[in-house]
């Protein structure tokens, strides 16, 4: 086994830890939403900073 692989191996035993919580894209610092609305806009109706509407019209932002 190489260290590439058995770090692959490792990493995937923990994938069902990652992200578990519901209001994982909520912020937690009390400046970490205003930094991410000046960066991606409003969030969308679940709270999501998407960027969305930072995108041209082509969607290449």
């Amino acid at each position: 086994m190489t260290p590439q692989t058995r770090t692959d191996t490792t990493e995937a035993t923990h994938m069902d830890e990652v992200d578990v919580n519901p209001d994982v894209h909520r912020a937690t610092e009390p400046d970490e939403e205003q930094i991410l609305r000046e960066l991606y806009g409003e969030p969308d109706a679940d709270g999501i900073f998407r960027g969305e509407a930072l995108a041209g019209e082509d969607g290449t932002g």
